[in-house]
């Protein structure tokens, strides 16, 4: 990652630079509200969907990530024998179908036919990805999240590994 980059729902090391400071912080009498909690597939669900993308996909050392409707993450899973840096492509796939409101998949040719709309927009926000493999998941018309998969190489199978396994749990009831 470039300096400078976080992920999204990152607020990085702090005001201390990482430090902890040695006098402690100051807690104001009456706390504010606490802010709206975003959509997101419960964490049972989005670790079954994972679970489910992995069993799919064994054959490729790949990670998983699903996040809320606002791009926060709310689970990275990394199956045995994979590569733990495929889920920092994983949240950012998934991150890019939440603020893209479309699978990541429909805007690799965009991007790459120069479309100035998504050129511009993968410029302004480095955290966004037009590469395959991000899924929004869906209840009705609403984004609640969505599931990112990266790893499934060589070939780019990242797509395909990720939406037939969430397609194969929502299916069946889950």
């Amino acid at each position: 990652m470039a300096a400078g980059e976080m992920l999204p729902g990152d607020g990085g090391r702090g005001a201390a630079g990482g430090i902890l400071p040695t006098t402690p912080q100051v807690i104001p009498p009456t706390p504010a509200p606490w802010p709206k909690v975003a959509r997101a597939p419960s964490v049972e669900l989005a670790l079954a969907a994972a679970k489910a993308v992995a069993e799919g996909c064994k054959q490729y050392p790949l990670g998983v990530a699903v996040v809320n409707s606002e791009g926060m993450p709310i689970l990275v899973y990394i199956p045995d024998g994979a590569r733990a840096t495929h889920t920092y492509t994983a949240i950012r796939k998934a991150y890019s179908a939440v603020m893209l409101k479309a699978p990541t998949l429909q805007f690799t040719a965009k991007a790459q036919q120069g479309d100035p709309d998504i050129l511009a927009r993968l410029k302004a926000d480095p955290n966004l990805m037009s590469y395959g493999g991000g899924i929004p998941l869906m209840v009705g018309d609403e984004i609640i999240g969505a599931i990112g998969v990266s790893g499934a190489e060589p070939g780019r199978h990242d797509n395909e590994c990720g939406a037939p396994a969430w397609r194969r749990r929502r299916t069946r009831g889950d």
